[in-house]
């Protein structure tokens, strides 16, 4: 489960390994974990400094602990083979 990208981090992706793994995942949630976690079969991911802004409307609605708390508990249960639905229902809730 670890070193995975995810949503929030930006991922980039050559086009070639992009077609190579079957694109983007048709799924309700982890689709940036999967797609991640797929790209981890062909090559290392390059970890770049530059930086992204992304939403923190989460992290402040539900303070950094909890958010964190979820996550983990999300991705450890996907990794566990819960459906991405059923983890798309605990998420939005």
């Amino acid at each position: 489960m670890s070193k995975l990208g995810a949503g929030d981090q930006a991922i980039f992706v050559k086009r070639d390994w992009f077609e190579q793994i079957g694109g983007y995942p048709n799924q309700a949630l982890m689709e940036d974990v999967e797609i991640s976690k797929r790209l981890k079969t062909i090559g290392k991911p390059a970890c770049l400094t530059s930086q992204v802004i992304t939403s923190a409307r989460r992290w402040q609605q539900h303070g950094t602990w909890r958010t964190i708390l979820l996550m983990w508990q999300l991705r450890f249960d996907y990794w566990r083979g819960v459906s991405a639905d059923n983890i798309w229902q605990r998420y939005y809730r």
